[in-house]
């Protein structure tokens, strides 16, 4: 006869080979091998109770009670050498008290399982690496840029389109002496206010402040006309907010609003000092 823990062990090999068995269904049913494992070892203590009770009592009668007691006693340790049989083929239930799963069964996931099982596991599907934040204010900025350079008829700009596409890496460690350069050999050109600007920008990008700061003076000093002075002076008074200088902040964005108050960042100066004044 089968006993009820090889069923349930058949039927769960049954589910895994059809592909059907969740890890949720292989728990489920060792639980419950558990449980009957359980029972059976409280079967197998009250057998050998049973055992020792009635062996005394043959001991200590004769005759007829004797020899019924010997045939009770046999058949009740035929019952208790196979229960203990089923036992002997899982040692490590006995040692720890707790059912394995078969060692042929996998649960999904398993890298143990046999060639055979681990075929029917679905692969775990690895999420790829989360991509960095995008800087949208820069990629939208620098595209302005290219668009607007792009309609210009100068002698650098194929050079400051480059410096450009560097810019748009945000790889600022190639692209500042670029700009650098062009920014001083090129003091007539219409490029050479843009150049200063966005180098100021890379400064910043990299954290160098203070460079950064002195960068957007030289735009609205040297090119109070350019359109890029109210960017910069937007841009150094945020920088001037990020290291704690609130006073030359002030300076910044009020002088933004006061020489270009139309610009769409005198009314963003505005707001900061509104925020800034609360």
């Amino acid at each position: 006869m089968t006993s009820p823990r090889l069923a349930l062990v058949a039927a769960l090999l049954a589910a895994v080979a059809s592909g059907c068995a969740t890890r949720a269904d292989l728990l489920q049913q060792d639980r419950r091998v558990r449980a009957m494992l359980n029972e059976q070892r409280k079967a197998i203590d009250q057998l050998r109770r049973e055992v020792e009770r009635l062996r005394a009592d043959v001991d200590e009668g004769g005759g007829g009670r004797a020899r019924g007691g010997d045939d009770r006693v046999a058949l009740l340790e035929q019952r208790l050498a196979t229960l203990e049989r089923e036992r002997a083929g899982h040692p490590s239930e006995a040692l720890t008290g707790e059912t394995p799963v078969p060692p042929d069964v996998a649960l999904p996931g398993d890298d143990t399982a046999p060639p055979e099982i681990a075929a029917q596991t679905p692969p775990t599907t690895i999420p790829p690496p989360a991509r960095p934040p995008v800087d949208d204010a820069w990629a939208r900025d620098v595209a302005q840029e290219q668009a607007a350079v792009g309609t210009m008829n100068v002698p650098e700009k194929a050079e400051y389109l480059a410096a450009l596409d560097g810019v748009a890496r945000k790889d600022c460690v190639s692209s500042v002496p670029q700009l650098n350069g062009i920014a001083s050999k090129s003091k007539g050109s219409a490029l050479a206010d843009n150049a200063l600007y966005w180098a100021a920008r890379c400064y910043a990008a990299r954290g160098d402040q203070n460079q950064a700061i002195s960068k957007f003076y030289d735009v609205v000093t040297r090119y109070p006309k350019s359109d890029k002075a109210p960017a910069a002076l937007w841009q150094q008074g945020n920088l001037f907010l990020q290291i704690g200088d609130t006073p030359d902040a002030r300076l910044a964005l009020g002088k933004l609003i006061r020489d270009y108050p139309n610009s769409p960042e005198a009314a963003q100066a505005r707001q900061k000092l509104s925020e800034i004044d609360q």
